[in-house]
């Protein structure tokens, strides 16, 4: 497999305006409360930070994250939306929207905005991956290994990237050699425990749920 390359997934714009240090300080918070799952808190930190910048692109993409961990989906979208008619060209955008329409059941609409940030950023591991999980839940495994193989050739520091890895890995099977060495090859580039920990938490529940009647019917319903 090729060398790998450390990648800035989340690069930053050049929007034309200087940076806000404080609204950025502000959204590094927001970013950590998001983390932690404290959602309120963290929204209560970008109210700051989009008061002083309506349109700071990170800020949005944290409150669209934020509101869908919550439930909020409408206004979860609204938020997503309003960074990609402003910054067409900031490629997080494409691929949180991807995101947000694979959880939502869209995965041709999906597929359309993940391919347009690897257009922009070819080498944004999380949306190779997030690709995969698309191509195998279309029944396009081959594509789906391809894409993921090459995620695997670039760093994130994104946590999520290797919850998805899980899921695509788990439904690609443990047949080939080249799925079980892929495996590998991803738990080796979680840098921390906690990345490490989720990896293994992630396989576990995918294995676990993949043949109960409830995911089943996810599936069919998601993926029809």
């Amino acid at each position: 497999m090729p060398g790998i390359t450390a990648a800035n997934d989340d690069p930053i714009m050049d929007t034309g305006n200087s940076r806000n240090a404080e609204a950025d300080r502000q959204c590094e918070m927001a970013r950590i409360k998001v983390r932690k799952k404290r959602y309120s808190e963290a929204l209560d930190a970008l109210e700051g930070v989009l008061k002083a910048d309506p349109f700071h692109a990170e800020g949005l993409l944290l409150r669209a994250r934020a509101l869908e961990d919550m439930g909020q989906l409408t206004d979860a979208r609204l938020s997503l939306e309003k960074v990609l008619s402003q910054y067409p060209q900031y490629s997080p955008a494409h691929r949180e929207y991807g995101r947000f329409l694979l959880r939502e059941g869209s995965p041709r609409s999906a597929e359309t905005e993940l391919l347009r940030a690897l257009t922009i950023n070819p080498q944004d591991a999380y949306a190779h991956a997030l690709l995969a999980e698309v191509y195998v839940c279309t029944g396009r495994k081959q594509q789906g290994l391809l894409h993921l193989e090459i995620a695997s050739r670039f760093r994130t520091e994104e946590i999520r990237y290797y919850e998805v890895c899980a899921r695509v890995l788990t439904r690609l099977g443990d047949t080939s050699e080249k799925v079980r060495f892929l495996k590998q090859t991803v738990f080796s580039h979680a840098d921390n425990r906690a990345a490490k920990a989720r990896f293994r938490r992630a396989i576990r529940a995918e294995r676990r749920g993949k043949d109960r009647p409830a995911f089943r019917r996810y599936f069919r319903r998601v993926w029809s």
